[in-house]
């Protein structure tokens, strides 16, 4: 990335922090009130160190760092229970087909057992 300043070439590289990082405006006294009022710039945290992708110019000694997309972690957790849920109710389904189909196999074989003369 050129620096927008210098127009030399930035050395890519990362922000890293503990659990998130973000941006406040100036003027946020209690970031942890006033966490609507931030950007979060990582992705990561819980597990691993917070990482926001950066780029910095040793001559200008400018850090930039882009506003990532980042899903929320309730909708990362949704799409995950929704899928377990679909796949729960495929292998259901999937099982009373073959119980089903033992049970059918069961009766063929008695049937097929029993003498076609006895009443």
């Amino acid at each position: 990335m050129e620096c927008p300043y210098c127009k030399k070439e930035m050395q890519k590289g990362n922000v890293v922090g503990g659990t998130s990082i973000h941006w406040y405006p100036e003027g946020t006294d209690d970031l942890w009130l006033d966490a609507g009022s931030g950007v979060r710039l990582s992705t990561g945290g819980w597990i691993d160190n917070a990482r926001a992708e950066s780029w910095y110019c040793e001559d200008c000694r400018t850090v930039i760092t882009p506003v990532p997309e980042i899903e929320p972690a309730m909708d990362k957790l949704k799409k995950k229970w929704n899928t377990f849920a679909q796949r729960v109710g495929e292998e259901t389904e999937k099982r009373r087909e073959e119980r089903e189909a033992e049970k059918h196999q069961k009766i063929r074989e008695k049937q097929r057992k029993k003498d076609p003369w006895e009443v």
